[in-house]
């Protein structure tokens, strides 16, 4: 009776709670709008172990992505958890046109995020009065809300950062899943470089499949 009266979506809130139930949830487009309207905004750690100072971590990427033309306006990469300098990187990135950034640029009208503490911080939160950018602080849990960024996170996992050495998602013979001895892993730096000059064309592509 119950697979018979319920919908999937209501049978998976019962079972794991509104955020399960979304996820059935479905929801419109929003209309493209014109470059540098919106951007996207978002912290995403690298499902990639590279060797920092000796130790295996898993870098973590900062980036601005314009939702007109799905266009990556600026990166800052660290080997730890992100934080305003990051944030700071990364917006200058996004909006210097000059070498080596460009030629994608610009101010934008406004930029989407998702609660982080550190793009809500007093001193980004000054960065984007003074360059007048209009800051969407979106409710917790709402990943389609900011579909363009979260689109781009898994479309460079799996046609770029699954082809590094150090891919920890990589499949692996029976059944633990550890990191093979011979493997040589990238250095932060060079790691880094790769999000710049590892693309066709040398820098980042607009986001595929959006």
């Amino acid at each position: 009776m119950i697979r018979r009266d319920l919908t999937a979506g209501e049978r998976a809130g019962l079972a794991g709670g509104e955020r399960e139930a979304r996820k059935h949830d479905v929801f419109l487009a929003r209309p493209r709008g014109w470059r540098n309207q919106v951007w996207e905004a978002d912290h995403v750690q690298a499902p990639v172990l590279v060797d920092v100072e000796g130790a295996a971590r898993r870098p973590w990427v900062t980036w601005f992505v314009d939702c007109a033309t799905n266009t990556i306006m600026g990166v800052a990469v660290t080997p730890g958890h992100p934080s305003r300098e990051s944030v700071l990187a990364a917006l200058r990135a996004s909006v210097v046109r000059e070498e080596p950034f460009g030629p994608q640029g610009g101010l934008p009208e406004k930029v989407r995020v998702d609660r982080g503490k550190d793009f809500l911080s007093r001193t980004v939160t000054a960065a984007f009065d003074a360059l007048a950018v209009e800051v969407e602080d979106l409710p917790p849990y709402t990943p389609h809300l900011k579909g363009t960024v979260e689109g781009l996170n898994r479309a460079v996992e799996s046609m770029f950062l699954a082809a590094l050495p150090g891919y920890v998602r990589q499949p692996r013979p029976g059944r633990r899943r550890t990191r093979p001895k011979a493997e040589v892993l990238l250095d932060f730096e060079d790691f880094t470089t790769r999000y710049w000059t590892g693309w066709p064309g040398g820098t980042p592509p607009t986001t595929p499949g959006l």
